[in-house]
């Protein structure tokens, strides 16, 4: 699409006072999309840099009407403010000005601003496009040529029209398609500068050989890009009409009144032909090349060639009428010819003045209009010519004028003051009258409204407007509606409605209804009610007034807060066994909500309802529902969930742990000792400080509930053993002596360290029984395996020997007592060991005198001593008896004896003890003579290998205690 470029041909300035006025002109390219800017009036006019400022601000800019044909403002938009002129819809050329080379629309401008006023003219010319093809009256039409037709005669052609005007864009030349040898083109200007277009003959045609022949006639424009149309031609060969019709005359002039009727035949052309038949016979038309507007006013009969009017005819000064008429015969081809109708129109004061009365600023005038100011614009039109078309206008009316601004136009002033509240309104009549004769008049009326002066502000219908609506509602919720009224008139009275510049992001309001909305969420929690003020302004001028109104919004409660316990969690303390209902504590949830909202229900969960608690569900008190058993269980852990009463109702929860704390309600439990389990059997050969046994017992309690303390509070032990309190360990005390084998009886009380102790009695019995004493090689096999078989063979060589020793002592035996008859037979002797022992033998391994001693020392280890002498004593009221080894080696390095051993126990006074549980200390003996006495010690070792022997099969077992000489001669 091509640019549109306004432009300014000419600013004319026609003088300085308010009757003048300017003409500006602008040019447009057709076919162009509005808008299209066209220029500024305000300042192509020149009327911005010769007013003053103050005036140019306050100037308005309107379309004049000043007759109907050319009023082409609704073609065109004016800015009433800037004066910008654009195109208002699009346009076209050859629509507005058909035929017409040159396409210029009138507009009248008017500016008015208070007592200023002032018309501009304005000049548009539409540029020609070429948007249309040169066009044939027809598609095909059809020529008879005689075979004998001489070579380049010509027969002419239907011609082409094109509405495009412009240089190029119009029609400008003709072809012939395809190039035939046989015809051509003969191109020729006629006096309407249109082209004449005839077919040329070039040879000589043949009908026996071609009967027809078809060419093409291409009419093309001079555009770009080119535009053109095709008219087909079918040529027949026969014979040609050679003869043109010829009019009378080449131009006709008639002269007509301008309110002739419609219908009257003004004229009549003829044209005669030389030629006979259809050849000869003529018929009229008016030349398909435009002519303007005439072809609108007349017709013309084609058989008789008159011409009528068709239209009510308007006097035009300038040219007449022109009219280009053909006159075309009926041969084949058809030939013409042309010539001139010139139709003069006389004037007749036959038309009133027409008035056009523009109105300003819609005919409406503040009332506190100064006097002068413009309130009309007054255009008077006479089609009539001379003193037919002078006209005189005038107001009959006491607050407004009429003055001139030229010999056609006025404008309508204010001569004093208004009063709006006198007259609202007022119909002012224009009287217009020509001078002609008889005189022609017409009178028009318009109506002017008086505007109120902007003196009354709006005011509320009330100054507190309370409202509500529920926090988190979407943004564009309803909030109420304000309403102010004003009691001026017009845009005094229009009131619209805004909010303070503070609130603006929170509300909005409707400027035109008044009604409030929010544009946010808004939050109970953070703001429970705003306040804000809504103001109401009218549209008044020079300084609109104001109202203010305040408006109160109460946000309401919506269930959007989750309740808040004030701790995270609870640990609350609870001694058992305390009564139910005992309160362990309470749980405090919040709300930041209101109402039911806020109100709070605490429970818990359906799967801690077999728990022994229960909670109470307004306060949040925790009670138990049972008594509690720190043993059974001493923590619970529970979920308490607290939940608003909303309509939507939102819960939270919170962990409570419950620990039981402990009373002291349990006795100790004693695992060792019990009834069946009560005894411990403690060696002889246990050493002070060991742990003999310890007293196993728990409590159920916890802390210095479930410390236990072990206390012995009866005894039999001549203080043998003492017990730890804390671990409830036995140990022994002292030293185990010969008289401590035996059974005692220990009573222990095991109690925990409670305020108010409990505690538990048991009974512990302790065996100390007399353990052999294991040889070294017994303890030592595992270190050293010589030790063993040295042992092993010591016995057996010992075992060898006493039974020899044996036989002899009792051969001696026999002899001896044949020689001592005198000695008493008694079946039962007791014996009573020196307190030295020595066992003497020249031979034997086992009695070599003054040989190296081997001991088993309080270790068990094997100690060397010198050989020492072995006594014996023995009482002659026993029959016989045994030897113990003392405990303790007497200053000679002898052992010493401290206990007796009875052969026979049925005469033991320890006889209800245990086999392995030594006697208590034997009862001194008497004295005997010395022979007796050594006889008494030879009895003595007799009996002695017999308990060897007896026992030769069994380890050698020494008490731990005891020591026994080894003769060295013994060792293997």
């Amino acid at each position: 699409m091509a640019s549109v470029l306004p432009y300014t041909l000419a600013l004319v300035l026609l003088g300085i006072s308010m009757c003048q006025s300017q003409s500006i002109s602008y040019t447009v390219m057709e076919e162009v999309l509005p808008p299209v800017f066209l220029g500024n009036v305000a300042k192509d006019s020149n009327i911005s840099s010769t007013i003053d400022p103050s005036i140019l601000a306050n100037i308005k800019y309107s379309f004049l009407t000043v007759g109907s044909d050319s009023d082409n403002s609704n073609l065109f938009q004016i800015d009433e403010g800037t004066g910008d002129l654009i195109t208002k819809s699009k346009l076209d050329r050859e629509t507005l000005c058909p035929f017409l080379k040159l396409c210029v629309l009138p507009l009248r401008i008017g500016a008015n601003s208070g007592t200023f006023f002032r018309t501009i003219n304005v000049n548009i010319s539409i540029l020609d496009r070429n948007d249309n093809s040169p066009l044939f009256s027809t598609n095909s039409t059809s020529l008879s040529i005689p075979e004998d037709a001489n070579i380049n005669s010509t027969f002419p052609l239907s011609t082409a029209s094109d509405k495009d005007m412009g240089e190029n864009n119009s029609l400008k030349t003709y072809v012939l398609e395809p190039n035939s040898s046989i015809f051509g083109l003969l191109l020729s200007r006629k006096i309407d500068d249109s082209l004449e277009v005839n077919l040329v003959l070039n040879q000589k045609l043949d009908r026996e050989k071609f009967r027809s022949h078809r060419v093409y006639l291409v009419a093309k424009d001079g555009g770009l890009p080119q535009r053109s149309s095709t008219m087909t031609i079918n040529i027949a060969v026969q014979d040609i009409n050679d003869n043109k019709p010829r009019f009378s005359y080449s131009q006709y002039n008639v002269t007509i009144q301008e309110d002739i009727t419609v219908g009257t035949t003004i004229m009549k052309v003829s044209a005669s032909d030389d030629d006979e038949g259809q050849n000869g016979a003529v018929e009229y038309m008016f030349s398909s090349n435009p002519n303007g507007e005439s072809q609108k006013l007349f017709s013309i009969n084609n058989n008789t060639g008159e011409v009528k009017v068709i239209q009510q005819l308007t006097f035009t000064s300038g040219e007449p009428h022109r009219i280009v008429v053909s006159a075309v015969d009926h041969g084949f081809p058809p030939l013409s010819s042309q010539a001139f109708i010139n139709i003069h129109v006389v004037d007749v004061n036959n038309h009133a003045p027409e008035i056009n009365i523009n109105p300003l600023s819609g005919g409406k005038v503040s009332e506190s209009s100064n006097r002068g100011t413009v309130i009309a614009y007054v255009a008077v039109v006479d089609r009539d010519t001379g003193r037919n078309g002078q006209v005189t206008c005038s107001i009959n009316h006491p607050k407004f004028q009429l003055h001139n601004l030229s010999n056609t136009e006025y404008k309508v002033v204010v001569s004093d003051e208004l009063d709006r509240e006198e007259n609202i309104e007022y119909i002012v009549k224009v009287y217009c009258e020509d001078d002609g004769i008889p005189k022609q008049n017409k009178s028009k009326s318009f109506i002017v409204q008086v505007l109120d002066m902007n003196d009354n502000e709006p005011k509320f219908d009330r100054d507190l407007y309370n409202a509500t609506i529920t926090e988190n509602k979407a943004p564009g919720q309803m909030i109420t509606k304000v309403t102010a009224s004003d009691s001026d008139q017009e845009n005094n009275a229009e009131v619209h409605y805004f909010i303070e510049p503070n609130f603006q992001t929170k509300f909005e309001v409707d400027a035109s209804t008044g009604i409030i909305r929010a544009k946010v969420k808004f939050d109970r929690e953070v703001e429970s009610s705003i306040m804000f003020k809504v103001f109401a302004a009218d549209n008044g001028t020079p300084v609109p007034l104001t109202a203010t109104a305040t408006v109160k919004l109460n946000i309401e409660d919506d269930n959007d807060e989750f309740p808040t316990f004030n701790q995270s969690s609870y640990e609350f303390r609870v001694m058992e066994n305390r009564d139910a209902d005992f309160v362990v504590g309470t749980v405090l949830a919040t709300d930041k909500d209101i109402g039911s909202n806020a109100a709070i229900v605490y429970t818990l969960p359906f799967s801690y309802q077999n728990t022994p608690f229960s909670i109470n569900p307004s306060t949040g008190e925790i009670k138990t529902n049972r008594r509690l058993d720190r043993e059974e269980k001493s923590t619970y852990t529970l979920s308490v969930m607290a939940t608003d009463r909303g309509v939507s109702p939102k819960n939270t929860s919170c962990i409570v742990t419950v620990k039981v704390l402990d009373e002291n309600d349990e006795y100790p439990i004693i695992r060792f000792p019990r009834r069946g389990n009560e005894s411990v059997k403690v060696p002889h050969t246990t050493m002070p400080n060991t742990i003999v046994t310890q007293i196993e017992a728990y409590d159920k309690d916890e802390g210095e509930n479930g410390t236990l303390r072990y206390t012995i509070v009866k005894r039999d032990d001549d203080n043998l053993f003492y017990i730890d309190s804390k671990t409830g360990q036995i140990y022994i005390s002292r030293k185990i002596e010969s008289f401590d084998i035996k059974e005692f009886s220990l009573f222990i009380d095991v109690s925990d360290q409670g305020a108010m102790p409990l505690k538990t009695a048991v009974e512990l019995r302790l065996f100390v029984e007399y353990h052999a004493i294991p040889t070294v090689a017994e303890q030592k096999i595992g270190q050293n395996v010589l030790i063993a078989i040295t042992i092993a063979c010591v016995t057996i060589v010992l075992s060898l020997a006493i039974l020899v020793t044996i036989f002899l002592i009792k051969r001696v035996d026999n002899n001896k007592r044949k020689r001592l008859p005198h000695v008493e037979s008694n079946d039962q002797h007791e014996f009573q060991l020196p307190d030295s022992v020595q066992y003497s033998s020249k031979k034997s391994c086992l009695t070599q005198e003054n040989s190296h001693k081997t001991y088993l020392t309080d270790n068990n280890n094997l100690t060397s001593h010198e050989g020492k002498k072995v006594s014996f004593s023995s009482d002659d009221q026993q029959d016989s008896g045994i030897f113990m080894i003392g405990r303790d080696v007497g200053p000679n390095g002898l052992v010493s004896t401290n206990q007796h051993i009875y052969a026979n126990q049925h005469h033991s006074p320890y006889s209800s003890q245990p086999e392995d549980t030594p006697p208590p200390r034997p009862r001194r003996e008497k004295k005997v003579s010395d022979l007796h006495q050594e006889e008494l010690n030879r009895m003595a070792s007799i009996t002695f290998h017999q308990k060897l022997m007896n026992n030769y099969n069994k380890p050698l077992v020494y008490h731990p205690d005891e020591a026994v000489s080894v003769p060295e001669e013994t060792r293997c």
